[in-house]
């Protein structure tokens, strides 16, 4: 299996504060691009993704998004579901896990279980840490 292809399509400058944080980690992701909204037009976010889409390929990639609902999302659906040219799921909330774990396992999974592992990664990320404080020493 090859090794799936990527982008984040994101608000300002989410996509690019994640892929620089998981490159430091990991190193380079060749083939994990960028795209911000910022600037753009339904309609031009929208020929933003699709261009970039197109050179998936036929075994797919994921669009991972940060928001679900905004228009990064509505964008990245309507062409992931209509012009996609391979399994192209999208992941809304797009977290440095999901795309740490990506890393690892863009060769070994096809796109979609790809995507379902991503989705499991993602969500256990989110914790609350108890803070345990000490009790205070009473001097006496």
């Amino acid at each position: 299996m090859s090794r799936l292809p990527a982008l984040l399509v994101t608000h300002g400058h989410v996509g690019d504060a994640l892929l620089e944080a998981a490159e430091r980690i990991v190193g380079k992701l060749e083939g994990v691009s960028v795209l911000s909204n910022e600037g753009l037009s339904r309609d031009s976010l929208t020929a933003a993704v699709r261009e970039r889409v197109m050179a998936f390929g036929p075994e797919g990639g994921l669009l991972l998004v940060d928001v679900a609902g905004g228009s990064c999302a509505q964008a990245a659906l309507l062409v992931a579901a209509r012009e996609a040219p391979g399994p192209t799921p999208v992941l809304c909330g797009v977290n440095l896990p999901m795309l740490l774990d990506f890393s690892h396992h863009r060769t070994t999974l096809d796109a979609r279980a790809l995507a379902d592992r991503l989705r499991e990664k993602g969500q256990a990320a989110v914790v609350v840490l108890e803070p345990r404080v000490p009790p205070r020493d009473s001097g006496a």
